[in-house]
Formats: C-alpha cells, structure tokens, sequence
C-alpha cells in the first residue's frame, strides 16, 4: 500500500513539477529557452487536463486545475515576452 502511495507522490510531483519549471522558464527573454518552456507548459497543461477530469469526482478539478493555470500562464508570458518588435 505505501508503494501506491509513493507512485501517486512521484506522478503527482512530476505533473506539478513540470508546470513550475515552465512558469520558471517564462521568465527568460532568450528564443532557445521559449521552445523548452512551451514544451514543459505542454505537458504541464496536458498532463493538468488528464488529472483534471480523471479525478473529477473528488477534488480533482481543483489538484488538477494548478498545475493547468501555470501552464497557461508561462505560455502567455513566454508568447508575450518573446515578442518580436517592430
């Protein structure tokens, strides 16, 4: 049973981690870091969708909902920061 436990704990981890990382790497101006921080959103955001409705009927929406806003987020603010100016 705690080996169950510690599996959710890492899946869970992973999936938080990941949207952390990419809201982290939002935050650089650089074009090279826009694709690993869109691909780090991409499964964070995925990832948030699948936890999401997979655990609907508890508090899903809700574990599932933060990992899905700082995915979200590091995409606009990547998209936006690494605007190219006229």
């Amino acid at each position: 049973m705690e080996s169950l436990a510690l599996l959710v704990s890492i899946i869970l981890l992973v999936i938080y981690l990941s949207s952390i990382i990419a809201f982290g790497l939002s935050w650089i101006r650089r074009k090279s870091w826009m694709i690993v921080t869109i691909v780090f959103a991409l499964f964070g955001l995925a990832s948030g969708i699948w936890l999401a409705i997979t655990l609907i009927n508890g508090n899903g929406l809700f574990i599932g909902a933060i990992p899905v806003l700082f995915a979200s987020f590091s995409i606009w603010n990547t998209l936006r920061r690494n605007k190219v100016k006229p």
